[in-house]
């Protein structure tokens, strides 16, 4: 089978896998699969199985302005793809260039799958503080989002509750879940690393990894370090990862500086995927302090997968799918001060 994949990111240069690369690289030592290059992250190259379809006019930074300003070459770009590529399907998971890919796969009848990895309009509002531009984005998002779903011949989704979400919208979605590779995320000893890091052998290590976005309340972990520090001294917050597309990791740091805590927070910046289980092995409890309600009512994360996988005790935010799955190993928080009780007790 000969598969024409556009993903929601850049499949090349971002520095965290999504779904697709776990599916797609497997899927590429049995079918051909190209994908689409958008140019945005500025990390290094990663290796694919993939063959690479060049999609980027102007490299820009932000995703908004990526996107948008390469939109007129999307829909030239990908009207010669399908035209001429013989694809026998087309994957699309992306907004505005769903939108160019879907009316060129119409166009040469060729069917299209679309990947609804995330609710987009919230994950593409969270990128702004302004609550007019939120709400701007939105409703242009979702209107986007809903041509592409109702031109689309088959839609997947990553969770049980986005499907009842699309399907409670008359929209029908299979069920693909998010997973882990459990050759690179598995438990391991985390001292030489600790020791890398200056964490001493005695030191409690509450820890995060991922994209240090506002999506995750970073900032109500570092809030909360006084109050733990008073019952352990020897706390310390690791976060591994970097902010991408915001400057949210630069207020964190000032945050910590202003609550006098900076010397208990250890920011790592981004780290190659393959190396992340070797830091989670330094962490005495994972954390995934989803923030926006609406976004965990909808969603399964992928480092639910990983720390589990390296046998982490969990705290989180409430995420009723990952609750469905559940363990001995996760303790859900509300407020802070649950937060703080399970810290207490682990």
């Amino acid at each position: 089978m000969k598969i024409l994949l556009v993903s929601t990111q850049d499949y090349i240069h971002h520095p965290i896998p999504s779904r697709h690369h776990y599916i797609f690289e497997d899927m590429a030592t049995r079918h051909e699969v190209h994908v689409a290059h958008f140019h945005v992250s500025r990390c290094e190259a990663r290796p694919t199985r993939l063959k690479v379809e060049e999609a980027t006019q102007f490299s820009l930074k932000s995703p908004l302005l990526h996107y948008t300003f390469n939109a007129p070459y999307h829909f030239y770009r990908f009207n010669q793809l399908v035209r001429d590529g013989g694809f026998d399907v087309i994957v699309a998971a992306n907004v505005l260039a769903g939108t160019a890919v879907i009316r060129a796969a119409k166009r040469y009848q060729v069917p299209v799958l679309f990947d609804l990895k995330d609710w987009f309009p919230d994950s593409a509002a969270a990128y702004f503080k302004n609550s007019f531009l939120q709400e701007l984005v939105r409703k242009s998002v979702w209107a986007i989002t809903r041509y592409n779903l109702s031109r689309s011949d088959r839609i997947t989704t990553v969770s049980p509750s986005l499907v009842e979400k699309l399907n409670g919208l008359g929209i029908s979605a299979g069920l693909i879940t998010n997973g882990v590779d459990t050759d690179i995320f598995r438990p391991m000893e985390g001292g030489d690393t600790r020791r890398e890091l200056g964490i001493g052998e005695d030191e409690f290590i509450i820890g995060f990894s991922g994209s240090v976005e506002r999506w995750y309340a970073l900032d109500e972990m570092i809030r909360a370090l006084p109050e733990i520090l008073q019952i352990r001294p020897k706390t310390r917050l690791l976060i591994v990862g970097g902010s991408l597309f915001t400057g949210y990791q630069d207020e964190l740091r000032s945050l910590a500086e202003d609550l006098g805590v900076i010397d208990r927070v250890i920011f790592t910046g981004t780290k190659p995927y393959q190396e992340l289980p070797r830091y989670i092995a330094c962490m005495d409890a994972c954390t995934i302090p989803l923030s926006p309600p609406q976004w965990g009512d909808i969603a399964l994360p992928n480092k639910f997968f990983e720390y589990s996988a390296c046998g982490k005790p969990i705290i989180m935010r409430p995420i009723p799918d990952v609750t469905r799955i559940g363990g001995p190993h996760l303790r859900v928080y509300r407020t802070q001060k649950e937060y703080i009780g399970h810290i207490r007790t682990l």
